[in-house]
């Protein structure tokens, strides 16, 4: 009988590690299939980092710009209003050659 028991719990020794050979590797199988996810996702977060980086430099170059065109219509705005008021200035005194002849001969 004692030998009974003793085979009997061999071979529950042996199906137990049967089974635990097989839940580590079924496990070690989840942990490559995880592994593998997550570096897919790593390089999904980087690809979105850098169009975020990209997208932000585009932005930035764009508020440059605006702001240079600002300046610009700033200085031809200066410009426009320095012309006028040498215009309006220049109405009273406006050369015409007949005026000269007028002047020099006078």
């Amino acid at each position: 009988m004692a030998q009974t028991f003793g085979i009997l719990g061999f071979f529950f020794g042996l199906l137990a590690i049967f089974f635990a050979s097989e839940v580590m590797r079924r496990a070690s199988a989840h942990q490559a299939e995880l592994t593998l996810a997550l570096h897919k996702a790593r390089q999904q977060v980087q690809k979105l980092e850098n169009r975020m980086a990209r997208v932000e430099r585009l932005t930035e170059g764009v508020k440059l710009q605006k702001k240079r065109q600002g300046e610009t219509i700033k200085a031809l705005a200066k410009k426009g209003e320095k012309g006028e008021k040498d215009a309006q200035g220049r109405d009273h005194e406006h050369f015409t050659p007949s005026e000269y002849k007028t002047r020099k001969t006078g």
